[in-house]
């Protein structure tokens, strides 16, 4: 218990949740932990729920801060973290009790600076069989991208790697950019298959809401950091290319549909050529030889058909 962890929550509009997260937190068996929660300028009694946790609980440090989003609520708790250790868990989420002992655990016995494991939610519908393997950057670099994960809070880092790492201000997709620069920072990551953070996909989020602007604009600047951010190996490469061509076509169909977004057809031009760069016969789907091929009036036609079919 001599390492103490710091637990980073950023707090907004989730009464509903916030005791559960909390209580999971407080109730870990590793006990020498530091709790950060940064209420976020909350309409709601979110912000009063942290403060009677802290007169219950000496670990517990709240902040209240004007609402600037999760990325800036973030690097108000790095700003003021001590613990040797920093771990990160969403608001409206819980932690199994044993996690963070079985993350450290596995941290200090192999000397590793991260140490990732796998979400429970009702879209990850993968078997856990706690298997425990250390992945070299290039493994967990493909493994990372292929499999769209992120999120910051499914990670243990030691403090020493991410002391000066702050999230990109009032953005969504923080955590592609934050994730790529820590793998970036490492040689190697302790990969373990145990579904101990449980993610909540009922609350509504900026990522689950309405399609904007906000999100093809920061969707492309964040999948160009990873063009820009990996290494030009080929089979890093390979499993890039597939990310684009994916993602991109799934972007494709939204801004179709969502015309008024794209009035000049800038972000179609724009996701389309990266598309044709990307696409081989490795990656090909009919949707993203649709995006290449037909022209903007007929894939606005398909778009509008498609989505009527799938929201039934």
């Amino acid at each position: 218990m001599e390492n103490k962890i710091s637990v980073i929550v950023p707090v907004y509009k989730v009464e509903t949740y916030l005791h559960r997260c909390i209580d999971s937190i407080t109730n870990q068996t590793y006990t020498n932990l530091e709790i950060i929660l940064i209420n976020d300028g909350s309409p709601d009694s979110s912000g009063k729920i942290c403060d009677d946790y802290a007169t219950k609980d000496n670990r517990i440090i709240v902040i209240h801060k004007k609402n600037e989003g999760s990325s800036c609520a973030r690097n108000a708790g790095l700003d003021i973290a001590t613990g040797d250790y920093i771990a990160f868990v969403d608001s409206d989420d819980y932690i199994n009790e044993l996690m963070l002992e079985t993350m450290l655990n596995k941290l200090l016995d192999h000397q590793l600076d991260v140490v990732e494991i796998t979400p429970k939610s009702k879209y990850n519908q993968t078997s856990a069989d706690n298997h425990f393997e250390i992945q070299d950057k290039s493994t967990a670099l493909k493994r990372i991208i292929q499999n769209t994960t992120f999120s910051v809070w499914c990670r243990l880092y030691k403090r020493a790697i991410v002391h000066d790492l702050r999230f990109i201000p009032k953005i969504i997709h923080q955590d592609v950019f934050y994730t790529i620069d820590v793998l970036n920072r490492i040689n190697q990551i302790g990969y373990l298959n145990n579904k101990s953070y449980n993610y909540n996909t009922d609350n509504e989020s900026v990522i689950r809401s309405k399609y904007t602007l906000e999100k093809i604009t920061i969707g492309i600047r964040a999948t160009e950091y990873i063009m820009n951010n990996t290494p030009k190996q080929p089979d890093i490469q390979q499993i890039v290319n597939d990310y684009i061509t994916h993602y991109y076509t799934d972007h494709y169909f939204l801004l179709s549909r969502n015309t008024e977004i794209d009035t000049n057809k800038v972000f179609r031009k724009k996701v389309r050529n990266a598309i044709r760069k990307s696409i081989n016969l490795k990656n090909f789907r009919l949707r993203s030889i649709m995006v290449v091929v037909f022209p903007y009036k007929i894939m606005e036609f398909i778009s509008a058909s498609y989505y009527s079919l799938t929201s039934r």
